[in-house]
């Protein structure tokens, strides 16, 4: 009897946070059967595929046949307190590395969780926007997280705050040398640039030519003044 194919392994969601929050707003209006691509048109096919993945690895949708659960089903008709614990019940089953392995999320430092998030086998970029997106879920579920806990920067960016608000967004910073700019060139340099240097050695008839040609230039170049 053939043997049945190993389950895929899921890896925490990577995608921005507001990506899926915007994704299930969507779909108040009438909740689908299925959740497949030609609900994302508007969505680059990595985008597509990235929120396919968190969907599936929150048990949200199968991740076999794309078809919603009874947790997507609560999730996108549920509003407010009721919403925050549904929420919060979706993150504790989903990420039981962090919630049923000891670690108590509202005194654990960055570090703590960055080696969570290694253990499942995340690194790199990857890493570094998983634990984004779980940050802004558990606050958006109301989970109290701990202030040891500091925003993350990546290696090519920095991080800063919007003046007034308490929003951090990411900026991307180019340590190299500032690029040069290009120089403007004049239509006589350019076109003096392609005259050919003038050679002594030249037969006396070059020479003449070279000459004739030279002093017609200039005077345009007068006339052009």
């Amino acid at each position: 009897m053939p043997e049945k194919d190993a389950p895929k392994k899921l890896y925490p969601p990577y995608l921005p946070y507001k990506t899926i929050g915007t994704f299930l707003d969507s779909l108040k209006v009438a909740l689908p059967q299925r959740i497949d691509r030609s609900l994302m048109k508007s969505m680059s096919g990595g985008m597509q595929s990235a929120l396919i993945l968190a969907l599936a690895y929150l048990d949200l949708i199968n991740p076999d046949t794309g078809a919603i659960t009874e947790k997507m089903n609560r999730l996108v008709h549920s509003e407010g307190a009721d919403r925050q614990r549904v929420l919060q019940e979706i993150l504790t089953a989903s990420y039981p590395f962090i919630f049923k392995d000891g670690l108590q999320l509202d005194r654990a430092t960055t570090s703590q969780l960055e080696e969570r998030f290694k253990n499942s086998g995340l690194s790199g970029d990857t890493l570094r926007k998983s634990i984004t997106f779980f940050l802004k879920a558990a606050k958006d579920a109301g989970l109290k997280v701990s202030p040891h806990i500091k925003t993350i920067r990546s290696k090519t960016g920095a991080v800063r705050q919007k003046r007034g608000t308490g929003e951090k967004t990411e900026i991307s910073v180019y340590k190299g040398p500032a690029p040069a700019q290009p120089e403007e060139v004049s239509w006589e340099k350019a076109l003096l640039s392609k005259f050919p240097s003038f050679d002594p050695a030249w037969p006396d008839e070059v020479k003449s030519k070279w000459f004739d040609d030279f002093k017609a230039l200039m005077e345009l170049k007068k006339m052009e003044s």
